[in-house]
């Protein structure tokens, strides 16, 4: 997923997009995409970090809550050490942060790795979600929760303080415009001010090697994975580089691997399409929201907020603002109502409410969370090729959506002043491993993207639901919840 899929309230599981996802050509690039694994097994052969894994006491303080969350579930947690560079495998080693919820012994047939998404929030405590919705499976996996490089408690990224405020904004007025840019060259010069060396290594393909050492400290021959928005183009990834490792993989809400995080951001007109089915819903509803009795009448409301600026609080709520906020909630027909009540106290002028309160926060606050989140995110994000190098070209496409996309013509200025990419060669996927595909059919992240892997995959199978929605394994699809499990507990998709 990524930085347009942010969920409504707390940070989190699918920024992608995020998200998730890098670009084209297997025959030529095999041998070198071989090599960095060839490189971690001997890096593995005379390093300690490769002796079994230390685990110990999720807690690092009374104060740490995450770790006593893992504790009480009686999970244990251990660092990884890794290649920051994999193509250097005796060179410097970060940090990668695991967890692990045992099998039952009697029933142990390996481990399941995780990923909630993003990129740029953790995930060591996603077992936690996962193991109410596999049931009984779960007796069956060591379920392994990975803070991938640079995020959560593994070695960080910092950019210093920071709002998404400050680096989500819609920009398409001149005047936002030149703010954003300005917002996005100071955070872009700050990263790579404040993280020498490292930038350049924060890719997708670095995380799954990264992966891969963690199957190997676990003295693992192979994995099961569950990954969800970009924590779905990461298991496409580690299947294409390491296919041989693959035991069952399910890889939920996929994006375009091939294509760029250019391309993955530009969903304006599904995002549109997303609003409009919202106005419909609440248009029905305007006995008890009052934003209009058509859809039409819904769209002008909110287009008005627009050209008003809206003080709640300590925040104020602006034409740069209020685009992201809402598309923080047309992720998910579950937020229907949610999404309808913020927005009809903000319309109306009515005091503000707990939840609209919260909504705003995770926007407009400053908190070391949120800052680690975004620098990992945005350096996950940037460091990919098809990003316009100045902000003119940004500009002319905002401009040029603007009549299709007239509420979320939104853009990522920050990539346009990143100088740290990849330069590895273009990633085609192709291979047979048999991965279990699953999507919502009218998921902000196109549905095509996900037939294009199938296609791409002889062996995988697609299954989808007509749902408007990222990330369908989920106590609300209780059909897909049923697919999933069959297919990690026997390897058959019902």
């Amino acid at each position: 997923m990524s930085l347009l899929l942010l969920p409504v309230v707390g940070v989190a599981t699918n920024l992608h997009h995020s998200p998730t996802r890098e670009p084209p050509d297997v025959p030529r690039s095999a041998v070198a995409l071989r090599t960095p694994s060839a490189g971690l097994g001997e890096w593995c052969a005379s390093a300690s970090t490769c002796t079994p894994v230390a685990w110990h006491d999720c807690r690092t303080g009374p104060a740490d809550e995450e770790g006593k969350q893992l504790a009480e579930s009686g999970a244990s947690c251990a660092t990884v050490k890794v290649p920051l560079d994999h193509t250097k495998p005796r060179g410097r080693t970060i940090d990668v942060a695991i967890s692990r919820i045992p099998a039952d012994p009697a029933k142990r047939r390996g481990v399941l790795l995780t990923n909630p998404g993003g990129p740029g929030g953790p995930g060591i405590t996603y077992p936690l979600a996962l193991r109410p919705l596999l049931g009984e499976v779960a007796a069956q996996y060591d379920l392994i929760g990975i803070d991938q490089r640079f995020m959560g408690r593994s070695d960080p990224l910092d950019c210093g303080p920071v709002r998404l405020a400050d680096v989500l904004r819609t920009s398409v007025t001149r005047t936002n415009f030149v703010t954003s840019d300005r917002k996005a060259k100071d955070f872009a010069t700050a990263c790579r001010e404040r993280n020498p060396g490292l930038l350049e290594h924060a890719s997708i393909r670095n995380a799954a090697r990264d992966l891969d050492a963690v199957r190997t400290a676990l003295g693992e021959q192979k994995i099961s994975y569950y990954g969800v928005s970009w924590g779905a183009d990461l298991g496409v990834v580690y299947a294409q580089l390491f296919p041989d490792r693959v035991d069952r993989m399910v890889v939920d809400s996929v994006t375009d691997v091939e294509g760029s995080e250019y391309r993955h951001l530009a969903t304006g007109e599904r995002v549109e399409a997303a609003f409009d089915e919202w106005a419909a819903w609440v248009a029905w509803r305007d006995d008890k929201y009052h934003l209009g009795r058509t859809g039409m009448e819904v769209r002008r409301a909110v287009t008005r907020l627009l050209e008003r600026p809206i003080t709640v609080g300590e925040y104020r709520v602006d034409s740069a603002a209020l685009p992201w906020l809402l598309q923080s909630a047309l992720g998910d027909e579950s937020d229907r109502e949610l999404m309808a009540r913020n927005v009809s106290t903000l319309i109306h002028g009515s005091a503000p409410t707990e939840e609209l309160q919260a909504w705003l926060a995770q926007y407009y606050s400053s908190v070391p969370m949120l800052s680690r989140f975004a620098a990992a995110s945005f350096a996950f994000t940037c460091n990919d090729r098809g990003w316009p190098s100045g902000p003119t070209q940004y500009w002319r496409d905002v401009q040029r959506t603007r009549r299709t996309e007239p509420l979320f013509a939104t853009t990522i200025l920050q990539c346009a002043y990143w100088r740290d990419r990849t330069t590895e060669p273009e990633l085609t996927i192709g291979n047979d491993v048999p991965l279990l595909i699953v999507q919502a059919e009218r998921d902000n992240i196109p549905l095509s993207w996900a037939e294009s892997l199938h296609r791409k995959l002889p062996k995988s199978t697609l299954r989808t639901v007509d749902r408007r929605g990222h990330g369908v394994y989920d106590e609300r699809v209780p059909a897909m919840v049923k697919t999933v499990n069959t297919f990690l507990s026997t390897g058959a998709v019902p």
